[in-house]
């Protein structure tokens, strides 16, 4: 009988080693899978989101780039030089004709800043329950993301073109730097 009471301890401790080092190869892939998932443009969505819903302004402005999204509503300002260049035949009238663009120009680094504090104050505020409810039950994983070098482009399953831009930052998450507003605001199922 002491052969065979000797033997379980040994089976003890062959399962423990074998269960120790399930346990370490668990925890070092888990340790891998979130150094890998945390470098994702969704999971600098998710945190996004979940600022927004906790109404966390610092937090969600950490994931949006202002100069960047400003600068690229800028750009992408429909050039008003198409519709008058047929329409203008004197010559003394071209230099009035970029004078919109011309003073956003001037004052970009205001709108920045009030954008910021305006979009600061909306994220703190923002109450309606509709919107909110829509949100907490959108999905980071409903996305389509197209990665190109350090640019995200993301889209809405369903929808065509893209809806907005993301690029990495030097502190490592992804920051939106550019909304398509058409795409955005185009209903679901085309």
């Amino acid at each position: 009988m002491s052969a065979l009471t000797e033997g379980r301890p040994q089976r003890r401790n062959k399962r423990f080693l074998v269960f120790l080092s399930i346990l370490f190869i668990v925890i070092i892939a888990l340790g891998i899978g979130y150094i890998f998932i945390k470098e994702t443009p969704r999971y600098s969505l998710y945190w996004f989101k979940k600022a927004i819903l906790e109404h966390d302004a610092e937090s969600a402005l950490k994931y949006l780039d202002i100069d960047s999204i400003v600068d690229n509503m800028v750009k992408d300002m429909p050039g008003e030089e198409d519709k008058e260049k047929t329409q203008l035949k004197d010559r003394s009238e071209r230099p009035m004709k970029n004078i919109g663009r011309d003073v956003i120009m001037q004052n970009l680094p205001t709108i920045k800043t009030q954008l910021r504090e305006q979009l600061k104050s909306a994220i703190i505020s923002y109450n309606n329950g509709t919107a909110l409810d829509n949100l907490k039950k959108a999905s980071v994983f409903g996305l389509h993301i197209t990665m190109e070098g350090d640019i995200a482009l993301v889209k809405i399953w369903g929808k065509d073109k893209v809806a907005f831009k993301m690029a990495k930052s030097s502190e490592g998450q992804w920051r939106i730097i550019a909304f398509n507003l058409k795409e955005l605001m185009a209903p679901s199922g085309r």
